[in-house]
């Protein structure tokens, strides 16, 4: 098996309404929620995903994964990634709460299908807002108008 056929084929395949996540993670995915993550300078907005992942790594008993910004530019998210032999996640393009958690699950441990069902739960279940203006490209949550499938 490749590495991308481990990727579900849609979201709907990972959607699971009763999954469960453990209090504290909800915490910190609420706190950040507060700071409305998509607001501010981009420096701003870095600072409230450093301390996501801090709060994170605390509620999962990780190491705190080093948290690496490459060019923000925008654009596609899809070329963010976890070095696991650095515990480091690198995020490029745009500043995707849905990227951050899945390269978060990555750092947990979890294969590609594992965090897309990780993230993508707890994004849905935190952010009911903007979960309603998403759309499905595959196995991608993206924001609307940038792919034409709604959820």
């Amino acid at each position: 098996m490749s590495k991308s056929d481990d990727y579900p084929s849609t979201v709907a395949e990972v959607l699971d309404q009763r999954m469960k996540f453990r209090p504290a993670a909800l915490l910190a995915i609420s706190a950040f929620a507060q700071t409305k993550p998509w607001r501010g300078t981009v420096d701003e907005r870095m600072v409230k995903f450093r301390e996501l992942n801090t709060k994170l790594a605390a509620a999962y008993g990780i190491v705190v994964p080093q948290l690496v910004f490459g060019q923000l530019d925008g654009s596609d998210s899809g070329r963010s990634h976890y070095i696991p032999a650095l515990h480091a996640i690198v995020l490029r393009g745009r500043l995707s709460v849905v990227t951050f958690l899945h390269e978060f699950a990555h750092a947990r441990g979890m294969n590609e299908r594992r965090a897309c069902r990780w993230s993508i739960n707890l994004f849905r279940r935190c952010f009911p807002r903007s979960w309603s203006k998403v759309c499905f490209d595959d196995h991608l949550v993206r924001r609307q108008p940038t792919c034409s499938s709604p959820p």
